[in-house]
């Protein structure tokens, strides 16, 4: 009985890991007509390290993306310090959202931020 105890509880924990969670919540939008839609995308290899894989916007931790590969939400014009960390490994870079704008950057090893679309 304590063997399927164990088991169990092990199963939901890991289970629990690996669904995407929201660590803060995003900046609140003050301008709606003109903010811009920022997609995020991870390119990372399959396996355990990816449930680690956390978004950080102006080095506040925000989303871990557990077994999702891509997040989207809206930011207000202006600069920004959008990154990642994985584990202990801690990646940023500076970027300007304009205006009524649609992003899209990849997120991938060798802390790699790259915008593929603007």
């Amino acid at each position: 009985m304590t063997r399927i105890l164990i088991t169990c509880v092990s199963i939901l924990l890991l289970a629990a890991c690996s669904l995407p969670q929201m660590k803060n919540p995003l900046p609140p939008i003050k301008s709606p007509d003109t903010s811009s839609q920022i997609f995020l995308k991870h390119v990372f290899p399959a396996g355990r390290d990816v449930y680690q894989l956390t978004f950080t916007l102006d080095n506040v931790p925000i989303y871990r993306f557990g077994e999702t590969r891509q997040y989207a939400f809206y930011l207000d014009t202006g600069n920004y310090m959008l990154g990642f960390t994985n584990g202990s490994k801690n990646c940023e870079t500076s970027v300007y959202i304009k205006p009524n704008a649609n992003y899209v950057f990849e997120l991938g090893p060798e802390c790699r931020i790259e915008m593929m679309t603007e």
